[in-house]
């Protein structure tokens, strides 16, 4: 089969959407099937065409202008032209595709997969009606995660299991640490709740005597301010920044602040407890809502994250019991898995007659024009 992919941002760029990309294309290509992946090039000097461990890419210069978008897009049309199926991710990079090229092949198999936290509290409605009307646009939706659906008020036809890599059997077993420790892994940006997990450190040692060392892997616009609070408040915090392959770093200590999905899960696989920080109803059922919640402890303030710490920094037995637990969840998980579920949506195609139906080649040039003019306040997509 030859697979098509279409996201706004991939490698080298770096976070959830892409990691996922990534490993899902590398499942198909492991399963026989050949994996092209059309994506934007989010910084200058990057080549139109590469392959990176298997995956061709192709990209096209999305912060130029639009005409020059849509040349390099109908240049690429031979390749979607012979695509067996053509999935996009977002409902941002759909829109923008139709406007772009969906409607010259308005037969060709399609379908979407919206992903995790690109969703803002609460969800705008144009948010919702953008949802809604993307459901006779393909010919099937998947949603990566449980949570989706009672945001945005749509049904998905499939919520596969994120995959895990590596695999939770083929993960080295580091033996626990003492409870005085824990690991924060992901972006420096307000949704991670990296200042909730720096607050709750001061109130862990100002409140209940515990003097816990975080050590924080990861940039973005948080980590000056956070690092001159640290110090000013004398927190045994050490932002070491970026790193390459920082989840192996999750080991080093025994709780594991983290509140983005595969993050979560690969700290599971890694046998310590997350402790996961929300900010509003989301990001609640983000963490508490998924396959995983049971066996991880949330808070949605620096006085709950730290009570958790704290109650399981002196229960070792029950802290235990839920990593395994957890442990027992991440081992039934699997990119070739999840690759599967993906291949049965592209057979049965729920939505192709549908789409059909209420949408002819006409409709499609309508709606073309439609998202077209709702982009002119921009030259860019955006997810």
């Amino acid at each position: 089969m030859k697979i098509v992919f279409v996201t706004y941002r991939y490698w080298p760029a770096v976070g959830g959407v892409e990691k996922y990309m990534h490993r899902l294309s590398q499942a198909m290509i492991a399963k026989g099937h050949e994996v092209d992946l059309v994506c934007a090039a989010h910084e200058g000097g990057l080549p139109e065409c590469e392959a990176y461990e298997g995956v061709r890419i192709h990209r096209f210069p999305a912060h130029r202008s639009p005409l020059r978008c849509w040349v390099s897009l109908m240049q690429k049309r031979s390749l979607f032209k012979q695509a067996d199926v053509i999935h996009i991710s977002d409902t941002l990079v759909l829109e923008y595709f139709y406007r772009m090229l969906a409607w010259t092949m308005p037969n060709k198999p399609l379908f979407l997969t919206r992903h995790g936290m690109s969703y803002e509290y609460p969800v705008p409605a144009e948010q919702k009606a953008r949802a809604r009307r993307t459901l006779n646009l393909v010919d099937g939706i998947v949603h990566d995660g449980l949570f989706i659906e009672p945001m945005l008020g749509v049904k998905p036809d499939c919520v596969p299991d994120q995959g895990l890599f590596p695999e939770a059997d083929d993960i080295e077993d580091v033996p626990e640490p003492p409870p005085t420790s824990a690991t924060f892994v992901g972006r420096l940006e307000p949704d991670s709740a990296i200042d909730v997990y720096v607050d709750a450190i001061r109130v862990l040692r100002d409140v209940h005597q515990m003097p816990i060392r975080l050590d924080v892997y990861g940039d973005g616009t948080l980590r000056l301010p956070l690092e001159r609070k640290a110090t000013q408040q004398n927190l045994p915090i050490t932002f070491h920044g970026w790193q390459a392959g920082a989840q192996e770093r999750i080991t080093d200590g025994c709780f594991a602040f983290i509140a983005g999905r595969m993050a979560i899960q690969e700290s599971m696989a890694r046998k310590r407890l997350v402790v996961a920080a929300y900010k509003d109803p989301l990001k609640d059922l983000y963490v508490n809502g998924e396959p995983f919640g049971p066996w991880l402890v949330s808070g949605g303030d620096a006085e709950a994250i730290a009570k958790h710490v704290a109650y399981y920094a002196n229960h070792n037995d029950e802290r235990r019991n839920l990593v395994d637990q957890a442990y027992a969840h991440a081992r039934t998980l699997s990119w070739s898995k999840t690759a599967d579920a993906y291949l049965q949506l592209w057979s049965q195609a729920p939505r192709r007659q549908e789409r059909l139906h209420h949408n002819s080649f006409t409709a499609k040039i309508k709606f073309a024009r439609r998202v077209r003019n709702e982009a002119k306040r921009s030259d860019t997509i955006s997810t």
